[in-house]
């Protein structure tokens, strides 16, 4: 298949996928509304089978004598005529109609906060919101990572259930392995999420706190960035913190399973998750995780067995359920245990990517019956 990938070509999902279609031997182009990566160093480093384009509408001149509205619809109706497949990630204003969506197929993947408005941040202009309903209106298909998520999606669209395909973004079982534990033998809790608001961080600094009081010997590492960083690290030093917490910039992906050997257990306050890859990550190391019962997090997590969920918000709860794990490790290892086999089971990588071959192929078969 040629397909079009419409997203953040700076984003790890976007980039991680494209990869892996390629890696399948099909055709991937990636168009961005972003610079495309540079061709050296840095995070961004081209992907082999992959090319890059930032979406540009063209000026007004002699050859587009026309509105500007007019001339981004000439430049999407001529993508969907290039390419098999044009495969949008995340709810982002393109311009797409259902008009030009007819023009081809198209396949769209909601991620969280394209639907589900995170907490402390800039309202979004009804605009916006009624150009994300367009889009998944004008989809053949549409991706949730989750069934929770799947739900609001179509509440959010007001969109046939029916035509939302649940999709988790899979784990790396290779990569993210059972590791033997670095750092001897301090009980080390792990918190990789980051410091926008939507993630809990300062739920974990005060349940950190409640967990410090109990047992002084644990140790914490809070991994990102985000703008609440600053007030985090007040608060840590406000609750006598500061020598149990080791603050660590965001990772690049494949740095975080030399943090995860780190941790006995992860935790994951978010306020709000379609889903939650993290999750997966550890699980897939064999480290249990206590996490918000929100959003996509009960799919991720399963409950008692794999890890703990506890309400939002709770820090006290999530204090009591990180050291009823650190108490008991027999029950800690055997939850690590069956995490990583869900993980293996459910959520492996190239199954996943199968499983999203399979989904793009048929959604093409289905509206091009010339090619059935």
């Amino acid at each position: 298949m040629n397909i079009a990938m419409l997203g953040n070509s700076e984003g790890s999902h976007v980039r991680r996928l494209a990869g892996a279609f390629a890696d399948r031997g099909h055709r991937v182009h990636v168009v961005s509304m972003k610079a495309t990566p540079p061709t050296k160093g840095g995070a961004n480093l081209p992907i082999p089978g992959v090319s890059f384009e930032r979406f540009r509408v063209p000026p007004f001149g002699w050859r587009h004598p026309y509105r500007w509205q007019r001339r981004r619809s000439a430049c999407l109706r001529d993508l969907f005529h290039r390419y098999d497949i044009v495969n949008a990630h995340f709810l982002m204003d393109w311009g797409i109609t259902e008009s030009i969506a007819d023009d081809g197929c198209l396949v769209v993947k909601a991620y969280g906060s394209d639907v589900d408005h995170p907490p402390e941040t800039p309202p979004v202009d009804e605009s916006l919101w009624a150009a994300r309903r367009e889009l998944l209106r004008s989809a053949e298909r549409i991706v949730s990572p989750s069934e929770a998520f799947a739900r609001k999606v179509a509440a959010f669209g007001d969109i046939d259930p029916g035509k939302i395909e649940v999709l988790p973004f899979g784990v790396d079982v290779d990569v993210f392995s059972p590791r033997a534990k670095t750092g001897g033998d301090t009980p080390r809790v792990g918190f990789p999420k980051g410091f926008q608001p939507v993630y809990g961080a300062r739920t974990m600094i005060d349940a950190a706190a409640h967990i410090h009081a109990a047992r002084a010997d644990v140790r914490f590492d809070f991994v990102g960035d985000g703008p609440l960083r600053a007030a985090c690290l007040s608060q840590a030093r406000s609750h006598g913190l500061t020598d149990a917490i080791t603050w660590i910039d965001a990772q690049p992906p494949e740095k975080m399973p030399e943090l995860h050997a780190r941790w006995d257990v992860v935790t994951i306050p978010s306020v709000k998750e379609s889903f939650c890859v993290a999750a997966l990550e550890a699980a897939a190391m064999e480290i249990p995780v206590v996490a918000s019962d929100v959003g996509g997090l009960p799919e991720a997590v399963d409950d008692g067995r794999s890890g703990m969920l506890v309400r939002e918000g709770d820090a006290v709860a999530f204090g009591n359920a990180v050291l009823s794990l650190l108490d008991d490790a027999p029950r800690r290892r055997e939850m690590g245990r069956h995490a990583r086999e869900r993980a293996a089971d459910r959520f492996e990588w190239n199954a996943c990517v199968t499983r999203w071959i399979c989904l793009l192929e048929s959604t093409r078969l289905s509206t091009s019956p010339a090619l059935a």
